[in-house]
């Protein structure tokens, strides 16, 4: 009698968690996978505001390529690529924002002399 109600409690207790659920999921997806995804979604659409640039439009059309032609190319690249090219825009334009600071630092110190 009491290794039935042991055996019952074990198995009420099994039922009540989440175990027969896991053990019998299928699609689990791991948490890099998803990681991985919102990388590459978000690589995606820094290269789509890139792309949405005005500027960047004249010179894409200068260089005789249009805005279909560019994403149609950027679809091909494999997530690797991708994030490299991502990467590599926000160096460049990193590389920008220390010109100007470098212009600001020089144009106070021409004003502190001047005083």
């Amino acid at each position: 009698m009491k290794k039935l109600r042991t055996l019952i409690a074990i198995t009420m207790s099994l039922i009540m968690t989440n175990v027969p659920s896991l053990a019998l999921a299928e699609g689990m997806i791991s948490t890099d996978v998803v990681v991985d995804q919102m990388k590459q979604t978000e690589n995606q659409e820094k290269l789509e505001q890139f792309l949405q640039q005005n500027d960047i439009r004249a010179e894409l059309t200068k260089q005789g390529l249009t805005v279909d032609e560019v994403r149609s190319r950027l679809a091909s690249l494999s997530p690797q690529e991708l994030q490299d090219l991502a990467g590599q825009m926000d160096q460049a334009r990193a590389g920008g924002d220390i010109l100007v600071t470098v212009l600001l630092v020089v144009l106070i110190i021409y004003i502190v002399k001047r005083i």
